[in-house]
């Protein structure tokens, strides 16, 4: 009994407060965001390969913490954000997409109108994005908080 309590004094404590579940300091996640316009006449093919992409990245990339895509109402302009749990992970996404099936249909159907890096990116990593992207960022400072 006295358990079950102190399980649900703490978790109406967490409910109820601000808690920083990350902190800046130490942070070597890598993030992308994308802004792609849709290039086809037909852009449920691009949603439709959006859908196998994220079920494939999902099953094959263990450290992608998250992987979203969203399009406007009018289906034309496409925001993908990606983050990975570190520069390795990062750059394992970035070398299996340009080897693998999904390349030249992505770029048949999306074009990159701003690619943005967002975080301790490695000289490999900024290689492996040449003509894909010059924009690399660092952290100023931040945090995470858990809110309901």
């Amino acid at each position: 009994m006295r358990k079950i309590l102190f399980i649900l004094l703490f978790i109406s404590t967490l409910a109820y407060s601000d808690v920083e579940l990350w902190s800046s300091r130490g942070d070597e996640s890598i993030k992308f965001y994308l802004d792609l316009e849709v290039i086809t006449d037909k852009p449920e093919n691009a949603i439709e390969l959006i859908k196998e992409m994220v079920v494939f990245i999902k099953k094959t990339e263990r450290d992608t913490k998250f992987y979203e895509y969203y399009i406007s109402e009018d289906k034309k302009m496409i925001s993908l954000i990606e983050h990975y749990k570190n520069d390795a992970s990062a750059l394992k996404h970035v070398l299996d997409f340009k080897t693998g099936m999904y390349q030249e249909n992505f770029f048949k159907l999306m074009e990159i109108k701003s690619f943005h890096v967002m975080g301790p990116a490695s000289s490999e990593l900024i290689e492996s994005l040449e003509g894909l992207t010059d924009d690399f960022r660092t952290k100023v400072d931040g945090f995470k908080r858990l809110i309901n």
